[in-house]
This record gives structure tokens, sequence and C-alpha cells, in this order.
């Protein structure tokens, strides 16, 4: 696999306070690390008898003691000439917040986005809110774009508003996304409007056993598992591949765990 540079430290959590500070339409902890393609980035450890107080609690403490990054979600490529025609391509994007954990037998995502409005019905003329986290099959040459076809597929967890359940897809290029017969992913959400000068987020966590059977499901048990990421903001009229996306993979990297 091509290991591409930039391990991020994630020991520790930093004790210093630095300032938050203004980039393009959000306002930004300078202590969360921004992640960009190809950076390598370890998971942090749970230790040992340390549990949440559910297994895929958006809120526990264990968060706040855990490193947070995030990564830049932008316009999808459009792959279909329908979806072209209503992507924005100005949009300047926003950021998604990422935790990495794993126990001796879990392994977990925690994201959060700011969203003014919590969007949780679908119907003809009004959209969910919805997240996913993607995971190559095999290494980071595989497109990021859903995947290569069947050589070079994906597992992807998919959250929605409107249901609250993850499911557990595959797909091998754009347009092929499958539900898989197994469900291993589980997962929680939670909204929090703030009413006030801090602006309205949505936090999830997904979270799966290490080890898992059945076709298409991401393997935990190797060092470096390539991860991205999408956003769909209902009160933006996203659905479908009309999409926001983070551009490339994030190389998670196991081995410490």
């Amino acid at each position: 696999m091509r290991h591409l540079s930039r391990l991020v430290a994630v020991t520790a959590v930093l004790s210093l306070t630095v300032p938050a500070y203004a980039e393009g339409l959000e306002i930004v902890d300078a202590n969360v690390k921004l992640l960009e393609a190809g950076d390598t980035v370890a998971v942090s450890k749970i230790p040992d008898g340390i549990y949440l107080r559910s297994t895929n609690d958006p809120d526990d403490v264990i968060w706040e003691r855990l490193p947070e990054y995030r990564v830049h979600v932008g316009p999808a490529p459009a792959v279909h000439e329908s979806v072209d025609l209503r992507v924005d391509y100005d949009d300047e994007g926003q950021y998604v917040f990422l935790t990495f954990a794993r126990t001796a037998e879990r392994f977990y995502v925690r994201m959060r986005w700011r969203d003014e409005t919590a969007d949780t019905v679908t119907r003809s003329n009004r959209f969910r809110d919805a997240v996913a986290v993607q995971f190559s099959l095999g290494d980071d040459e595989t497109s990021y774009v859903m995947g290569d076809g069947p050589d070079a597929p994906v597992n992807i967890w998919y959250w929605r508003s409107d249901q609250g359940d993850i499911q557990s897809l595959a797909a091998g290029g754009p347009g092929s996304t499958t539900t898989l017969d197994d469900q291993p992913v589980s997962g929680d959400a939670m909204y929090l409007d703030k009413r006030g000068n801090d602006a309205n987020e949505w936090t999830v966590v997904m979270s799966r056993e290490i080890s898992t059977e059945g076709d298409y499901q991401v393997s935990f048990e190797q060092d470096i598992v390539p991860m991205a990421f999408a956003l769909w903001q209902g009160a933006n009229d996203e659905r479908d591949g009309l999409k926001r996306v983070s551009d490339g993979w994030i190389l998670v990297d196991l081995s410490g765990g």
C-alpha cells in the first residue's frame, strides 16, 4: 500500500488553550488539526475498563479527553449530468470534526458538524440530513468516489436522520451502492440547538466490533485503513449524488491499538 506522509500526533490531548480563529465560514479552534488527503492519523486507544455510558453515546465525557480533528468537505464531483446541473461549485463547503477511537474489541468514529436546521424528514420537496464514512477495501489507490468496480470496492457506513440507524453498504463505483446482508454497525446521534451565538450542530457516533464476518465489511485487523467522508445538508436540497465530500483518503492507523 502506498503510505503517504505526515503522521498526525494523537498520543495526548493538548493542554494549552489556543484561541479560536475564523477560517472560511466557520470559527475553528486552533488545536483542531486539519486533515488533508494522504495524512495519517493514529487511532486513540480507550483503556480497558473505561466504558461509554451507552455503546455509541455521542455526548459521553470520554470524547472531551481524546484528540479531535477536522476535514473539509466540498461539492462532490458530479457523476451524472442531472447532478452537475444542481451542483454549486462556488460553495465553500464546511468542516466535519472527527474523533477516531478503539477499545480492544470495538472501533469508533465520532463526527460533528455545523447545521443550523435539523432536517429529519424526506418528502417531495424536503430532504434529510445525513453523513457517511467510506472505507477502501483495498488501499489508497482505490477511487474515493465510491470505488473502482467489483475488483476495488468500498464499504460505507451511512447514517440518515429520518431513520437514525446505521447502514453498512458496499459500492464498486458511482450508482452501484448495495445494502449488505450483514449489518454489524451501530450508532447514535444528537442534535444540539444552542440558541445563542454558537452554531447548532449534529453529532453522530458510529462503531463496530474489530472482528466481524460478512462480505465487503472493512477489516480493522490491518495497520492502515483509508477513510473518506460525505455530508448531506437537507436544508440545501442535498441528496443522493448531490453532497459534500472530503477530497481523497485519510489514512487511519490502528497499529498502536
